[in-house]
């Protein structure tokens, strides 16, 4: 009787390692695609619409200008992030108001191109920003501005403020800030990014938040304190970051982007020595 249960029960083996060979090789099949299902929705990039920030290259050194001088700035750069390029151009205005103190006005146009797959019919934003800075000392400095504007998807606001970190020397400035801004959209309209190959993407902005940091060097080209002109160039390089509820989606997003740049300022004024500080 054992000689015969043990007999069957080897017999029974073959039969066992092929239905557990083949239960573990359809559970591993299983886990891995659902795996790669969760990955391909985790880590694809969807289209997406947010309301932009009212600054987009600012390069500013922490030093303010003296009472009464006056600096004009033109800066131009571009910048990609998750499936979107862009390009602009500023026009800054700063003017000395008190010891340590400086108020500035720029105005700015910017571009902006989805990727390949989509097209937007006006890719234009133009904005404005009103901004402060206080230099605590010539190598620190802390600035706050109200910017508005309007593109395809209607008007937005957006404060910001930020703090400038460097060195301040008559040679070669370095530079770096750090800091947040919000963009409110105002009467926004829907955005249509129109599809080569799928179905339209329609969105209207959401409401971002978001976080700057840039770095970047100011070369003097005149060092003469009491100069009644001065000249510098500015360059750098910054990162923004973005966040918002992509609606269409039905999820909280973010996107990153990366922003070079590089600018010629012109500072007119009494300058420190004919003012006796």
């Amino acid at each position: 009787m054992l000689r015969l249960i043990f007999s069957n029960a080897h017999a029974c083996l073959p039969n066992l390692r092929a239905i557990t060979s083949g239960t573990l090789l359809a559970l591993a099949q299983s886990m891995r695609s659902a795996l790669l299902c969760w990955c391909a929705v985790a880590l694809s990039c969807s289209p997406y619409v947010h309301s932009p920030p009212g600054r987009t290259f600012p390069l500013e050194a922490p030093k303010a200008l003296y009472p009464r001088e006056t600096a004009v700035q033109i800066e131009g750069g571009g910048g990609v992030g998750d499936d979107v390029s862009l390009a602009g151009v500023t026009v800054r205005v700063r003017h000395g108001i008190v010891k340590q103190l400086d108020g500035s006005l720029e105005g700015s146009f910017l571009r902006f191109s989805p990727d390949e797959d989509f097209s937007v019919d006006n890719p234009n934003i133009f904005q404005a920003r009103l901004g402060i800075k206080y230099a605590i000392i010539d190598h620190v400095a802390i600035t706050a501005g109200l910017a508005g504007g309007g593109w395809t998807g209607g008007g937005f606001m957006s404060p910001d403020a930020s703090m400038i970190f460097g060195y301040e020397n008559p040679y070669c400035v370095p530079f770096f800030d750090l800091g947040g801004y919000v963009s409110i959209p105002v009467r926004e309209s829907s955005v249509v990014l129109r599809s080569n190959n799928s179905g339209d993407f329609v969105a209207t902005p959401a409401q971002t938040w978001g976080w700057q940091a840039g770095t970047g060097l100011r070369i003097p080209l005149s060092h003469e304190k009491g100069a009644f002109t001065k000249g510098a160039l500015l360059m750098g390089v910054r990162f923004r970051g973005a966040y918002f509820d992509n609606e269409p989606v039905n999820r909280r997003d973010s996107r990153v982007y990366i922003l070079g740049s590089g600018a010629i300022e012109l500072v007119f004024g009494p300058g420190r020595k004919h003012q006796g500080i």
